[in-house]
């Protein structure tokens, strides 16, 4: 052992470094926990004594002390695309015989096949070896930087090793939960009396968004790399040449792996991880498969939304069994009531399924069920459950019928059908649920994002008078002593509450028209009246023909917009706000992007884009995406069949770029 202290800091780190590749990279380790932990503490006691040796790169800070502030964006490099799915062997082989034409070649060629590991995917850069950002996928353009979070789990490496590691490289993969993990994080937390979670993806999911780095660094996330996002330097010749290029630079990837030459080998393989899909350490819902040849990927590119050279096989949804106990009917924000179906708790899909959803009340005739009833139920994609059918031959003469409300469950109004939608309603606004499912709403993340304001929160306020709707959130202010007499509401949390409905006051105008909840109107729908009126009472003056204006507005958004200004309710809710200060910036000004301030057309054919993806991709960099040529667009973006926009273009002189040139001006070519 090395008396001189920053040899041996040198020393421990390296020790600790190669522990932590070998357990959690290799899944080989050499040391003990017990020695580990050892040399952990012998680390944390030299680094304590001799702080001029400290380094932000140190094992000892995979869990930092600090809370960060929030999750600033991040655009992806190139997008992170879709993959196209195939449910069966003959999909499966069609997509073999449209690549095989595309390429003008039908000779057996070489497939990568790897599990589809159900995870949250994230990209990591490393430059000159160091990892310098870790994003979520968000839309795939733009993600939510939490590199943070990312830095505190140990099987990405803070560092890349070995030989020929680029000067720049992005790196994607999944983050993941181990099955066996999640179980004994489960079982501590509920002999603790602490809050359990029902399956290993959204447990992922929810660990890595948190802003305390110390809560993902304590739960067993992982994290396995299969992708690419770009990279300078030599680039690998293949999927499997990446895979093994990042197995030498000391990243994990997914030890199931293999290559296939020709469709039956893929089917064997396929067929051979779903037979011991229970046996593996990890949940899958499917396996993707992809043209194992880069110089092929490039020939075959990408559809309007994903890549011609992968695709996903699905495994089939899992199903089980199980005795339904009752039905139970809920409010959801616009008033509809839904039935959910209460069972026999069963497990399927790596969690205990206790409830399911029936959608409506033409679905419970549908399905003909009885309180009683021998159901199959199924995990739709491996998340939502949902009950197939009923088995009446297993009927015992105990069943009984399912009683249809006739009155609101949340508030005793008496409840009409909504033919239109298939649905029950409740027109009472100040039914308990739906304010209550407002407020949520309103302060959710793609809305106003007010910070500790979540179901529980927001129905004890409710039910302690003081929110009746979104209006009464600013007002809070003047109630901090009536907030912080209420129970688990302690001073800290109540000031960081209010301090966060202060910041929501100049939300941008998009976010804050979707936190509204008006009906037919999504994030899409109020980037669209955001754009087009530029602020809150421009958009609450408008009427239905200059709505019906707009490019993509139909009449059911139309209607459901000056309906809702129209409700003198409503109409006061918005002055209440305005005189507490709320002014929603215009859309104008939100961003500095490359397209700040400019009309974007787009016409022809798409190559690497759809149509939706590429017009939210000019939004998001600050400009609009129009729908015809005019003497106010300032490009147009032409692709394979552009015909009369295009000649418009020419005669009124806007600048006409082709796609690839469209996403070089945006920053996603280089």
């Amino acid at each position: 052992m090395s008396k001189d202290p920053a040899r041996r800091v040198a020393e421990l780190r390296d020790l600790l470094r190669e522990a932590d590749h070998r357990y959690y990279v290799l899944d080989d380790p050499e040391l003990t926990d017990a020695q580990y932990d050892a040399l952990y503490r012998e680390l944390v006691d030299l680094e304590a004594r001799h702080p001029e040796l400290d380094d932000p790169d140190s094992p000892t800070h995979r869990v930092p002390g600090e809370v960060a502030a929030g999750f600033p964006s991040f655009p992806h490099p190139s997008p992170m695309v879709s993959l196209d799915n195939v449910l069966d062997e003959a999909a499966f082989r069609e997509w073999v015989v449209s690549a095989d034409r595309f390429l003008k070649d039908d000779s057996p060629r070489t497939y990568s096949v790897e599990p589809k590991i159900d995870g949250v995917g994230l990209e990591l850069i490393y430059e000159h070896g160091l990892l310098v950002v870790a994003a979520t996928r968000g839309d795939g353009f733009v993600g939510e930087d939490i590199t943070t979070n990312a830095k505190t789990i140990r099987s990405i490496p803070r560092r890349l090793r070995g030989k020929g590691v680029p000067a720049y490289v992005a790196v994607r993969g999944e983050a993941y939960v181990r099955k066996a993990d999640f179980e004994a994080f489960n079982r501590a937390a509920e002999e603790a009396g602490e809050r359990t979670f029902q399956n290993p993806r959204n447990f992922c999911a929810g660990s890595l968004r948190q802003l305390d780095p110390g809560i993902p660094a304590a739960r067993p996330i992982r994290f396995f790399a299969y992708a690419q996002g770009g990279i300078e330097g030599e680039k690998p010749a293949s999927q499997s040449a990446w895979l093994a290029a990042y197995a030498r630079w000391g990243l994990p990837t997914v030890p199931e792996a293999s290559v296939a030459v020709g469709a039956d080998e893929v089917v064997a393989r396929h067929a051979e991880l779903l037979a011991t899909r229970e046996d593996l350490p990890y949940e899958l819902d499917g396996v993707v498969i992809k043209v194992d040849d880069g110089g092929l990927q490039e020939r075959l590119g990408m559809r309007s939304r994903s890549p011609r050279w992968a695709v996903a096989w699905k495994f089939p949804p899992r199903r089980a069994f199980t005795r339904l106990r009752d039905v139970d009917w809920s409010v959801g924000r616009t008033g509809v009531v839904t039935p959910r179906a209460i069972l026999e708790p069963v497990f399927l899909a790596g969690v205990t399924v206790s409830h399911a959803t029936l959608h409506n009340v033409d679905e419970l005739a549908r399905l003909g069920l009885l309180i009683g009833d021998e159901v199959e139920i199924e995990r739709a994609g491996d998340v939502i459950p949902k009950v197939l059918r009923a088995l009446p031959e297993k009927r015992t003469g105990k069943e009984r019928p399912i009683e249809v409300p006739s009155l609101c469950p949340g508030c005793g109004t008496g409840l009409h059908r909504d033919p239109e939608r298939v649905a029950l309603r409740c027109d009472n606004f100040a039914c308990p649920p739906q304010v209550v499912a407002h407020l949520v709403h309103f302060a959710s993340r793609k809305a106003l994002d007010i910070r500790g304001l979540g179901d529980k929160q927001a129905a004890q306020f409710h039910e302690a008078g003081l929110l009746d709707d979104a209006a009464d959130l600013f007002a809070l202010v003047d109630r901090r002593e009536d907030l912080v007499a209420l129970e688990r509401q302690g001073e800290k949390s109540v000031d960081n509450l209010l301090a966060s409905i202060e910041e929501a006051k100049a939300v941008p105008l998009d976010r804050f028209l979707f936190g509204l909840g008006i009906r037919e109107v999504g994030e899409r729908g109020s980037r669209i009246l955001a754009r087009a009126f530029g602020s809150l009472d421009e958009v609450a003056a408008a009427d239905h023909e200059s709505l019906l204006a707009l490019d993509e507005v139909g009449d059911a958004l139309a209607d459901a917009v000056t309906t809702w200004f129209a409700e003198p309710r409503n109409r006061d809710m918005l002055a209440r706000m305005k005189a507490r200060g709320v002014a929603p910036t215009p859309w104008e000004g939100q961003s500095d992007g490359p397209f700040q301030g400019l009309t974007v057309v787009f016409t022809g054919k798409l190559e690497r884009l759809s149509r939706d993806e590429a017009k939210t991709l000019v939004e998001a960099l600050g400009g609009r995406a129009g729908s015809s040529v005019s003497a106010k667009t300032d490009l147009l973006v032409a692709g394979p069949g552009a015909g009369s926009k295009r000649k418009k273009a020419e005669e009124l002189g806007v600048a006409t770029v082709d796609e690839e040139e469209f996403l070089r001006r945006a920053g996603r070519l280089t």
